[in-house]
């Protein structure tokens, strides 16, 4: 295999032959040589891209790069979705709520609890900020409904991002690269009831 990398010209600036081993992520590329060399390659001013031996440097253009980077940012961003999820929201009450996927866990549980007995009238959901708190029937399933918009927005950002990537031929790799997950956290927030 063989790694090219472009300057910020756009020119060809640097090319290793004979890689038998790599790790590619958006800005870090670790390599094995043949030959035995090691080496971690990162601050890419443009970018790079990774082809098999018979890959002319010369044809290697900023379209190339970003098209074999794009699965890397994919990945970036998914990360961001899910810190993002993680991280939580506030409900309309004012009580903040971290959302990772063992208080998702809790929550369906909590909705499986008050399907299984009619008779349970209140369940008790931990905050991050109010400790824990009753909830009554209805309060918790208009905060699970809230919970599950706040996630499907967060989500349809995601593939919408995604679909973008995979259907813009860049030209810029940097235009690529300066793709965020969000700039404002607060414009995905449910509608409060």
């Amino acid at each position: 295999m063989k790694f090219v990398s472009l300057n910020t010209e756009n020119k060809v600036g640097n090319v290793i032959e004979n890689i038998v081993n790599q790790t590619s992520k958006l800005d870090q590329f670790v390599y094995t040589t043949a030959e035995g060399e090691y080496g971690v390659l990162s601050g890419f001013q443009v970018g790079y891209c990774v082809g098999e031996d018979n890959l002319d440097p010369d044809t290697v253009t900023p379209q190339v790069v970003a098209d074999y980077l794009k699965p890397y940012k994919i990945e970036e961003l998914k990360e961001q979705c899910n810190l993002i999820v993680a991280s939580g929201f506030e409900y309309t009450n004012g009580d903040k709520f971290l959302y990772g996927t063992d208080q998702q866990n809790d929550f369906s549980q909590k909705q499986i609890l008050l399907l299984l007995n009619p008779a349970l009238t209140t369940v008790q959901v931990q905050t991050k900020n109010n400790g824990i708190k009753k909830y009554t029937r209805q309060e918790f399933i208009n905060l699970v409904t809230y919970a599950n918009e706040f996630k499907d927005q967060l989500m349809q950002r995601l593939d919408d991002l995604i679909q973008k990537i995979n259907e813009t031929e860049y030209s810029d790799v940097q235009e690529l690269r300066n793709l965020t997950f969000i700039e404002d956290v607060s414009i995905l927030m449910p509608d409060a009831e």
